[in-house]
């Protein structure tokens, strides 16, 4: 054997001996892919975990693949992690939740610490981070059971709803590696979407969840008002449409309302601290958009919309009004005035007991609407 050949022999050996193997492997067919999660409050102070797991039914004799379905398993335990075990317990095979899109909470347990709840997420490195959080009027379990909406599996159906939400700006985008800072953080607070069901194979986004201290408060804005919070936040998504009442007197109700179809919403919040209990907070919102729909019509002079224009601007001040009044009763600055006043009023940050505070400050709206289009009719 030449030399050559035997220096080639070694460095294959060297290069064996340097090759790592897959020591932890995990393959799909051992593991339950996990894609919903539904947790609820339990007797005492117990929890109960509903899991939905994708399955796929056998092949066919033709050999056409099987329809996907859902199965659902229940577990029980004081602590997330307790009825992971239970969990465990009850599924054949390796329970994964690597894939995991949805979480969903029952409202009694979300007015319990949330954080304690979703504790076990971020401490297991193949939870995602990624996935959504919603919380669910009445039981979570009710709608994990349905299994598919409208001939749409489970986890689709409200991944999809969520999303065509979000971009009408009725909720927020929320996950739960977005709330895991503000749950720290004693000068914000945050929304969680709010859904329920409305028939036996169908479920409604309802609107924004207010979070007050780690806690849900049992408050949740409608659907209009939470489009106002978003625009007041300056968190507008793709699209944002306002119905309003512009002309009261008319007697065909069609004609009382008009349609605005908002493009731009720019807000500025100016907080002016004199002492830990005199703060006065002014949110100055200008919106630009365009008319959808307006069953009166007429809109030939521009004096004519500019009438629009004001009366845009009164019923979306009396809306962010509104809006700003059930936060404060809430407790919830979703806001994040407490960041302003903790970043540029240290000092007088620091002297308050911001939970305290927060509900009796002064806050005014101001918004002002332009109007930039009237439809192609005139």
């Amino acid at each position: 054997m030449s030399r050559r050949n035997l220096w080639n022999i070694v460095c294959v050996l060297l290069t064996l001996i340097l090759l790592t193997g897959c020591w932890d492997q995990r393959l799909l067919k051992d593991l339950k892919l996990v894609f919903t999660v539904a947790f609820d409050a339990g007797e005492g102070d117990e929890i109960i975990s509903h899991v939905a797991i994708r399955e796929s039914e056998k092949l066919s004799v033709g050999g056409q693949p099987g329809q996907a379905t859902v199965g659902v398993v229940e577990g029980k335990g004081i602590t997330l992690r307790d009825t992971r075990l239970n969990l465990d317990r009850r599924i054949p095979g390796e329970f994964s939740p690597s894939k995991m899109r949805m979480y969903l909470m029952g409202e009694e347990l979300a007015q319990k610490d949330i954080y304690s709840i979703l504790d076990i997420l971020y401490r297991d490195p193949k939870a995602p981070l990624g996935a959504k959080l919603a919380i669910v009027e009445g039981k979570a379990e009710d709608i994990i059971h349905m299994k598919t909406i409208k001939e749409t599996l489970l986890t689709e159906a409200i991944s999809d709803l969520l999303v065509t939400a979000e971009d009408n700006t009725i909720i927020e985008n929320e996950t739960v590696q977005t709330v895991c800072p503000i749950m720290f953080d004693p000068s914000a607070d945050f929304s969680l979407p709010v859904i329920k069901m409305i028939e036996t194979n169908d479920i409604e986004v309802v609107g924004m969840g207010l979070i007050s201290d780690r806690t849900y408060t049992g408050v949740t804005l409608d659907a209009e008002h939470s489009t106002t919070l978003l625009m007041l936040a300056n968190k507008k998504a793709k699209v944002a449409q306002v119905n309003m009442m512009v002309h009261p007197e008319e007697e065909n109700p069609q004609n009382r309302y008009m349609t605005l179809s908002i493009s731009k919403a720019k807000s500025k919040i100016t907080t002016t601290v004199n002492s830990p209990t005199d703060i006065q907070v002014k949110i100055d919102m200008k919106v630009t958009g365009a008319i959808a729909e307006y069953p009166k019509n007429h809109l030939v002079s521009k004096q004519k919309v500019k009438v629009l224009e004001e009366k845009a601007a009164q019923y979306l001040t009396t809306q962010s009004e509104e809006v700003i009044k059930i936060i404060q009763d809430a407790n919830s600055d979703v806001l994040k005035i407490g960041q302003q006043i903790k970043a540029h009023h240290n000092k007088t940050w620091k002297a308050m007991k911001w939970r305290e505070v927060y509900p009796t400050i002064e806050i005014e709206p101001n918004v002002k609407v332009e109007i930039t289009g009237t439809g192609i009719i005139n």
